[in-house]
């Protein structure tokens, strides 16, 4: 995955007045089972934090759905809820499906009236995801639209049965949509989006898929992105959409609005982490602390 960034951190868009009336609320999820690097998971830690400190900063509640461990881990941060519903994840979904926890945290809060924002994105600023409720004939919110260079849509994707297609009557190509920001106002897509993924879900761990995966060279990746991204475009064909930002000078556009998104393997390089750090520590004392105090934990164990 290429190393850019939708938006950059610092700056105007920082020099706002925290708000201490959270009107809205934003749903999060932590699946922690499949960070098995310690580095990984006190990076993981830092955005996150920064993530909440941000939303709440911005007017925003936060929900909160992890696991067991993430529930040690984040109990204290001050999220409005916080709960262990992917400990629900069957132990047959794979780790390498990272958009599992998305799901079933989507899924525990109703499917819709609320936006599901990655613990990689910044709302740096009030007013970024407001048209989505206020406004409910926005019937899903996304990111933005992109195409993936890597994804052989001719081949691979026309044979994933995963689609929810019929075979003849299975749709053209019409990209993907980034659901590092995704929330729906319209029920009839969101439970529709819902039942495909775990119906899908159900088809990954199933033996007779195992084969069809092996023959098509299938990847966790590709069936991830496939299911999360690439369905939602077919699926959104024909309803209200709302990205946040053009495909055309995104990360010039996100700054303006306030928005960002940590895209590729830089979010995790120790330059990173001291930046992110420093700047959780300026916007909230108290949770760089938390944090801090959390991350020396994981030496203990």
């Amino acid at each position: 995955m290429n190393n850019y960034y939708y938006g950059e951190i610092g700056g105007t868009t920082d020099n706002i007045t925290p708000t201490t009336q959270r009107k809205y609320t934003v749903i999060q999820s932590l699946w922690t089972k499949p960070i098995t690097d310690k580095a990984k998971l006190t990076n993981t830690l830092i955005i996150t934090a920064l993530s909440l400190a941000y939303a709440h900063r911005s007017g925003y509640k936060v929900h909160m759905h992890t696991d067991s461990r993430g529930y040690e881990l984040l109990k204290g941060f001050g999220y409005e809820k916080l709960y262990k519903t992917l400990d629900n994840i069957p132990d047959t979904v794979p780790t390498d499906l990272f958009a599992a926890g998305k799901f079933f945290a989507m899924q525990a809060e109703g499917t819709t009236g609320k936006v599901h924002i990655d613990i990689d994105v910044f709302l740096k600023k009030p007013g970024v995801i407001e048209k989505f409720y206020k406004d409910k004939t926005v019937d899903v919110i996304c990111q933005m639209d992109e195409d993936m260079s890597f994804i052989d849509h001719n081949d691979i994707i026309q044979h994933m049965h995963v689609m929810g297609y019929p075979a003849k009557t299975r749709p053209s190509w019409h990209g993907s949509i980034n659901t590092g920001v995704v929330g729906f106002n319209n029920t009839e897509l969101a439970e529709k989006y819902m039942s495909n993924y775990f119906e899908a879900l159900e088809m990954y761990t199933n033996e007779k898929f195992a084969q069809y995966k092996q023959e098509n060279k299938v990847t966790h990746l590709l069936f991830d992105f496939v299911l999360e991204q690439i369905n939602l475009s077919y699926m959104s064909v024909g309803y209200n959409v709302q990205t946040l930002v053009p495909t055309k000078n995104p990360s010039i556009v996100a700054d303006k609005i306030g928005y960002q998104h940590l895209q590729g393997s830089k979010k995790w390089t120790e330059e990173r982490l001291v930046s992110l750090k420093a700047i959780l520590k300026e916007i909230n004392k108290r949770l760089y602390s938390v944090a801090l105090s959390k991350i020396r934990s994981l030496d203990n164990k």
